[in-house]
């Protein structure tokens, strides 16, 4: 008899909302603090409330939506000590994953960053800034496929989506984005130079410059 291949579910109207509100938040369309009405959001997409109500509430678990009682759901928001908190937090998990991939084969990791690189400095000569964004965060993740460590990687899964809106965020002056390129070749070459504590402090310079930025995360919310 031949083989029958499953058909694949298609995604329920929630998840499909969920990961489109997702989007949303982490590439910037709807901006930190902004109020996401559940009508507002159902005629946009085109589905009843109670799909979006239970997006929103997938997603509030997540960290990504706040729903405050009497008030509604709104997209995330940071104090500054909450940024300092998760600077700290992601320099400690990318720093265990950074040093327990290059003990367990560290030309994987290289080979795997410099492909990374090459395509973010082509990403970034034609101006796909969202393309650039996404391999800025290939480029971090990398890091833990390669460190063997299921514990650091659902450890950092956790803070991901939010690391990356205030990437997106913090990258959209040029500068930045160019400051942002720079520093990653420089941890490539050093680690491929065996430089390794010269690559950790840049590492360092880069995942903390959130805190020293959040004035700029604040006046984007408030613009």
């Amino acid at each position: 008899m031949t083989e029958i291949l499953p058909i694949k579910r298609p995604d329920s109207l929630s998840k499909t909302a969920e990961e489109h509100i997702r989007k949303g938040i982490i590439n910037g369309t709807f901006q930190l603090g902004e109020s996401l009405p559940e009508v507002k959001l159902s005629n946009a997409m085109g589905i009843s409330k109670t799909p979006i109500r239970e997006a929103l509430s997938a997603l509030n678990l997540q960290g990504l939506v706040q729903i405050f009682p009497h008030r509604g759901a709104f997209v995330f928001s940071l104090s500054h000590e909450d940024v300092v908190q998760l600077c700290q937090y992601r320099l400690i998990l990318e720093s265990a994953a950074l040093e327990q991939a290059l003990e367990k084969n560290p030309s994987v990791l290289i080979n795997e960053l410099s492909t990374i690189v090459s395509k973010m400095s082509e990403a970034q000569e034609t101006d796909e800034f969202e393309q650039y964004l996404e391999l800025d965060a290939e480029f971090h993740d990398a890091f833990f496929k390669s460190c063997g460590n299921s514990y650091l990687r659902d450890g950092y899964q956790k803070v991901s989506d939010i690391v990356q809106t205030m990437r997106t965020h913090l990258s959209k002056r040029s500068n930045r984005t160019k400051k942002s390129f720079k520093e990653h070749q420089a941890i490539t070459s050093l680690l491929d130079e065996g430089k390794v504590k010269a690559a950790t402090n840049t590492l360092k310079r880069q995942i903390t410059r959130g805190e020293r930025s959040y004035s700029d995360l604040v006046g984007l919310r408030q613009a």
